[in-house]
């Protein structure tokens, strides 16, 4: 049976396409569904201001009428600026477990691609790391944040079918919190503490909500400044930077939010945490109303656990003299807040530091995404 790849354009395509994984893992205990709201504007090329730095196609794969699976693929014009040459970027890829249907929707990218002078694709990514990214290839019976990626176990197959081979592995990590300060967190608060402080490095203290709003610039400055050589990461514009805040900085919680500034209050760290709502997005089942909001700002009040989303210190101070002060003061507000468990998001398995402040923390479970790669020369 021919399998038809079809571009979205019109309003009930993407429609579609934004519902075909509520459908795809209907009944999966693991599936967390995005909040379809968003997720329309998330896709609007009128709203998303990524569009506006990238050349984006949605493609629906079909076999006689009914969807089968669904990948959007990315040109970004930013990011290859960057590197100084081109790559396609696929993410949001779908597919039912059928080689074919793979083959026929990242087929179609790759032509594209290769078409626009591409050296390589890879993926999943999204238009930023700030959007889901990597196919989870281990840890499937762990439920993901609402920022984490999940996928079906056949998933891999399907991609390494198609010749896709890994390009790096990301690290996602449940852990207890100890009932006992940890020697690590002691040894910080003894030494490097004062250490950090003798040089004028300080946490801002008495954030609130509104106040936050104030350190949104430096924040991306910051942000971008850390990332950038990372894999993957590509500039944001400043358009983009506002989207994101809006799309994000309702749920901070100020508790979970750390931020170190020096002596003349520029910003030279962060922290990021969230109350998770894995679980409140599950019952939302993609919707706000009628019970949606409900479930999500209960989720905000009553939780047992904390998602870490980034951390980052500005380049050319030591990291060592910021990071300190950033971990005691996640430390002292998440036994405060009588938080049970920390979850972790995407962090590279080379990014030595991280990993081994993490194993000091009694491990529960480990979800493992990968970022494929082709060559197209």
């Amino acid at each position: 049976m021919k399998i038809e790849i079809l571009d979205v354009q019109r309003p009930g395509d993407l429609e579609e396409w934004i519902r075909f994984p509520l459908t795809h893992y209907r009944g999966d205990a693991r599936f967390v569904p995005p909040l379809l709201r968003d997720e329309r504007d998330f896709f609007s090329r009128k709203k998303n201001p990524a569009f506006r730095i990238a050349d984006v196609r949605l493609l629906l794969a079909k076999r006689e009428g009914r969807t089968v699976g669904r990948v959007c693929g990315i040109l970004h014009r930013l990011e290859a600026e960057k590197l100084g040459y081109r790559r396609g970027r696929f993410g949001w890829f779908e597919s039912t477990e059928d080689p074919a249907v793979a083959r026929a929707l990242l087929g179609e990218l790759e032509g594209w691609f290769r078409a626009q002078g591409c050296r390589e694709m890879t993926g999943p990514h999204g238009f930023s790391d700030l959007d889901p990214e990597g196919l989870l290839i281990e840890g499937f019976e762990s439920l993901p944040t609402v920022a984490g990626s999940y996928n079906k176990p056949y998933y891999p197959r399907l991609l390494e079918g198609f010749g896709l081979e890994k390009e790096v592995d990301y690290l996602e990590t449940r852990f207890r919190l100890p009932q006992e300060t940890p020697a690590l967190i002691r040894r910080m608060e003894e030494r490097a503490l004062p250490a950090a402080r003798e040089e004028g490095l300080q946490l801002v203290a008495g954030l609130t909500k509104k106040s936050l709003r104030n350190w949104a610039e430096p924040f991306w400055e910051v942000l971008e400044e850390a990332f950038a050589p990372l894999y993957g990461v590509t500039p944001l514009s400043a358009e983009q930077r506002r989207f994101y805040e809006r799309k994000y900085f309702s749920f901070l919680d100020p508790r979970f939010v750390q931020l170190v500034a020096d002596r003349e209050g520029r910003l030279q760290g962060f922290f990021l945490g969230l109350p998770s709502l894995s679980r409140a997005f599950q019952k939302a089942g993609g919707r706000l109303l009628p019970f949606g909001w409900v479930a999500i700002t209960r989720a905000l009040r009553c939780f047992d656990t904390v998602d870490f989303y980034f951390a980052g210190v500005r380049p050319g101070i030591n990291p060592r003299k910021v990071l300190p002060l950033l971990v005691v003061g996640m430390w002292q507000n998440l036994r405060a807040a009588d938080v049970t468990f920390i979850e972790t998001n995407r962090e590279l398995e080379t990014n030595t530091m991280i990993v081994g402040i993490w194993s000091r923390f009694e491990g529960i479970s480990r979800r493992r995404t990968r970022i494929y790669r082709k060559n197209l020369r």
